[in-house]
């Protein structure tokens, strides 16, 4: 009919002006902000540990060799893989238990009878050779390596 004629013999609808395509992201190893951000947060050097972070581990040579890891809840948690031990002590930095760590070094020992505490975030106890077994009148127990060896101390009503 004629709607289909009009529909025909009208000119064509202008399409919406397209958007100009978005900037690529500038890469955080030259952007101001990420040297703003990496000064944010204080990494958490260890003496021990081969890369010099804590949570920080070197797994391979690839394009991102270096892992991030925390320990939540006794369990394991892969935070990222990083091109450099520095990204992934970042990474680390910015977790609660890296905010966790940095409060304990800067809070005073934890001391019992003179004898400082060692806290543990890998311990079910929260202390350092200190595990918790059962439920029962003696669930803690102590215990060092001696020698390659493991030496349980003694079992305790208390961590």
């Amino acid at each position: 009919g004629i709607a289909d004629l009009a529909a025909r013999n009208a000119p064509p609808t202008p399409r919406p002006a397209k958007r100009p395509a978005p900037l690529p992201a500038v890469p955080p190893s030259s952007s101001a902000a990420a040297s703003k951000q990496s000064s944010a947060v204080q990494l958490i050097t260890s003496a021990t540990n081969k890369t010099g972070f804590k949570g920080v581990y070197k797994l391979g040579s690839g394009a991102t060799p270096y892992s991030a890891h925390v320990y939540r809840n006794g369990d394991q948690v892969v935070l990222g893989h990083f091109a450099t031990a520095e990204e992934a002590a970042r990474c680390y930095a910015r977790t609660p238990e890296a905010k966790a760590d940095l409060a304990v070094s800067a809070a005073p020992p934890v001391l019992f009878d003179g004898v400082e505490l060692i806290t543990s975030e890998r311990s079910n106890s929260g202390f350092k050779c200190v595990c918790k077994l059962h439920n029962g009148a003696t669930p803690y127990y102590a215990q060092v390596y001696r020698k390659g060896k493991n030496v349980v101390l003694g079992r305790y009503a208390t961590a």
